[in-house]
């Protein structure tokens, strides 16, 4: 009977948990993101989201195939209206990217506040929910249906080593006050996180 309601206690706070997810994105917010990305992501970063490679940049007629000469986007003087572009430019897709962001919240905000590189903040609202949407998607998180929300992205881990959910449930089971419980109030426990999250659920979709 212990080890039933153990059984009962982690599936029912996986379920809660599971439930409780943060919402992710739309399958159309990805579509529009990897055009948003291609218009206005892609000659810096990559049409395949690689970074600027020598590679990328050999695709370019000759003349402009060296972005850091002066006159360009190499020291001043430039243009007016002009800026240096740094020299190492980042993959954004692909093995070992975007290290620098726990979670789908911190990836907005930085896309949000930092680029374009040229004009930080320029794009329409929409424009920067989608291009992380994109992103999501080529990063093998999957969408939900749900719009993207920067808020809820919080919960969107962008390394899921341990999702947010398993690591807090480890942390409850393994807790001496939680492991010493009778059976039946971690079963307990369990049907309520049933409970609730088919409610939840239930009430989401309504």
């Amino acid at each position: 009977m212990r080890r039933l309601g153990l059984v009962l206690g982690i599936s029912g706070l996986v379920f809660l948990f599971s439930m409780a997810s943060a919402y992710a994105y739309q399958d159309e917010e990805a579509k529009r993101g990897a055009e948003v990305f291609a218009r206005r992501c892609s000659t810096c970063h990559g049409d395949r989201g690689q970074g600027l490679t020598d590679e990328w940049r050999a695709t370019w007629p000759p003349t402009h195939q060296n972005c850091w000469k002066a006159n360009c986007h190499g020291p001043q003087p430039y243009p007016e209206n002009g800026f240096t572009l740094p020299r190492a430019v980042p993959a954004l897709i692909g093995p070992n990217t975007l290290q620098r962001f726990a979670t789908a919240a911190d990836l907005y905000t930085y896309t949000r506040a930092r680029m374009p590189f040229h004009a930080p903040g320029s794009l329409p609202e929409e424009d920067y929910r989608a291009v992380t949407a994109f992103l999501l998607q080529r990063h093998g998180i999957p969408p939900d249906g749900q719009p993207f929300d920067p808020e809820a992205a919080r919960g969107v881990l962008l390394r899921p080593t341990v999702s947010a959910g398993e690591g807090t449930l480890r942390r409850i089971m393994d807790h001496p006050t939680v492991r010493y419980l009778p059976w039946w109030i971690v079963g307990g426990i369990g049907v309520a996180g049933l409970l609730w999250g088919t409610i939840w659920r239930l009430r989401r979709w309504s």
